[in-house]
């Protein structure tokens, strides 16, 4: 555990400061330089108290595990600490709080190109801390595969010692998720570079990096689980839905029916995803899980290119009106 949180936090320091030499390089012309090495440090400092705080509380709160009748001495559970302790999803919104807060006191003018500059080097702190998992696949794993099955290696799979000395196999879902992070990152590089509307590569790159967790935190075996849904992946799908409901608000040409589409189409895929779990909790339909996931994946991939479009509509009434951002 030791050399896993040496290697998070060597990792995180390298991001963070990446970040700043991306800054101070200009940011390929859309984000100031001024001041950009100070941003990046406090960025750095405020991330390293608000995210392991805010995980901590957040996983806290959401599985009840404080007791407010106990007064100040429930407040020692916190001090409980281990990885599967923490809210990944409240963890990473401590990040972009201080991310937020370090633009605003160093660069209030310029707050939106800073968020944007920090996109994908956000999304590669998201694909660092998952990839990071693989030292902790009871936590970073899915279901357990059976024995002899063709895709038990790595990086299809996660190899678990169980207490009897047993070697068994789990899906490496920390994996799928590292990848899409990754990919994240690269498409709000290329969102930078095309030099869209301030605001447009945070957003994308938020709405981006919570679609394909709604997916991964279902296959996750371990986590904090409201009923039979895990917390992170509903606080994923709202994050998702507020992030196209912004963008649909916020487009510029009017407001026809017509454009509330794609919310409309995000809110029944997620009650499509809710009946999926039900079916994978064998409490509505008797369908084998792979089909469900299959069926899922397909639900969460038209749900995100709903949301994608309200992106690409916003994106294009800024440009088309000619107006300032908003």
């Amino acid at each position: 555990m030791n050399i896993y949180l040496g290697l998070m936090g060597a990792g995180t320091a390298i991001v963070f400061a990446l970040y700043g030499l991306f800054c101070t390089n200009g940011g390929k012309g859309t984000v100031p330089a001024k001041r950009a090495g100070g941003t990046a440090a406090l960025s750095l400092l405020f991330s390293a108290v608000l995210a392991p705080m805010l995980g901590r509380i957040g996983y806290a709160l959401m599985t009840e595990e404080l007791d407010f009748e106990e007064g100040a001495e429930a407040l020692e559970a916190l001090l409980d600490i281990g990885i599967d302790r923490f809210s990944f999803f409240w963890a990473a919104a401590g990040v972009v709080l201080g991310v937020l807060l370090a633009n605003r006191l160093t660069r209030r003018d310029a707050l939106w190109q800073g968020m944007d500059a920090f996109a994908p080097f956000g999304a590669l702190l998201v694909a660092l801390f998952r990839a990071g998992e693989i030292a902790v696949p009871y936590y970073g794993g899915g279901a357990f595969l059976p024995e002899g099955h063709p895709l038990a290696f790595f990086p299809f799979a996660l190899k678990i010692e169980t207490a009897g000395g047993y070697i068994e196999h789990v899906w490496a879902v920390c994996i799928a998720s590292a990848c899409c992070a990754l990919v994240c990152a690269a498409a709000a590089f290329r969102l930078l570079k095309r030099g869209k509307r301030p605001g447009a590569a945070f957003t994308v790159t938020l709405f981006s990096l919570c679609i394909p967790q709604i997916v991964c935190e279902s296959w996750r075996s371990e986590g904090i689980f409201w009923l039979f849904v895990h917390a992170e992946q509903v606080l994923c799908a709202v994050t998702a839905l507020f992030t196209a409901l912004y963008w649909t608000i916020r487009t510029r040409d009017g407001k026809p029916l017509f454009w509330w589409l794609p919310v409309g189409i995000m809110v029944l895929c997620a009650g499509l995803v809710v009946a999926t779990e039900f079916a994978i909790d064998g409490k509505l339909f008797d369908i084998a899980p792979a089909v469900c996931y299959v069926f899922m994946i397909a639900v969460v991939g038209v749900m995100g290119a709903a949301g994608l479009r309200a992106a690409g509509r916003w994106m294009g009434s800024e440009k088309a009106t000619g107006g300032s951002p908003r």
